[in-house]
């Protein structure tokens, strides 16, 4: 099992908390510090609202954990001094199944951070949680995305829940 901060080449992974999502809202200065990163200007990434922080909020004060998210940050030599560049992970949906999400800061995309990031949060969820299949929803036209789990061993299965959609799914090696 890896060990937290996740480190990869160019980052560090923190686990979101509480703590940290509450900051997230209402303090930025306050997430910079508890991080020990700048937080630009434009964070948080597009797709991260207000409102998909309070439902992540939500389900991790149910005690009965079904969100696991991290915060990355571009460390030293990559990025002088911590940034945080992006933020993902996992939501376990009805079937036991975690679904992955993602979110880059446009400066930071097409970088190869995202790839990095996602290949080091599934190796966690696979060493870390009783799963076999890790699956992701995205749109045709988020080619990079795309390129993204592909890169990772995602391979596609089918159109997704929504209209427009795409289903991405990766299998637990060791359980193969």
């Amino acid at each position: 099992m890896l060990a937290f901060p996740i480190r990869t080449e160019r980052m560090e992974l923190i686990p979101a908390t509480v703590k940290l999502y509450l900051l997230d809202l209402h303090d930025r200065v306050g997430l910079a510090t508890a991080l020990r990163a700048d937080v630009p200007g434009e964070w948080p990434p597009e797709q991260i609202t207000s409102e998909v922080m309070e439902e992540f909020l939500k389900l991790m004060r149910a005690g009965n954990r079904k969100v696991w998210n991290f915060y990355w940050l571009c460390r030293p030599k990559a990025c002088a001094p911590n940034v945080l560049i992006g933020s993902g992970g996992f939501l376990a949906n009805a079937k036991g199944v975690l679904e992955l999400g993602y979110s880059v800061l446009p400066a930071y995309q097409k970088q190869g951070y995202a790839t990095e990031a996602v290949r080091s949060m599934v190796e966690w969820a696979f060493s870390a949680l009783p799963i076999d299949r890790i699956i992701a929803y995205t749109y045709p036209h988020l080619i990079a995305s795309i390129h993204v789990l592909e890169k990772n061993g995602f391979t596609f299965t089918g159109n997704g829940p929504e209209g427009g959609t795409l289903t991405y799914e990766l299998r637990n090696r060791s359980e193969n």
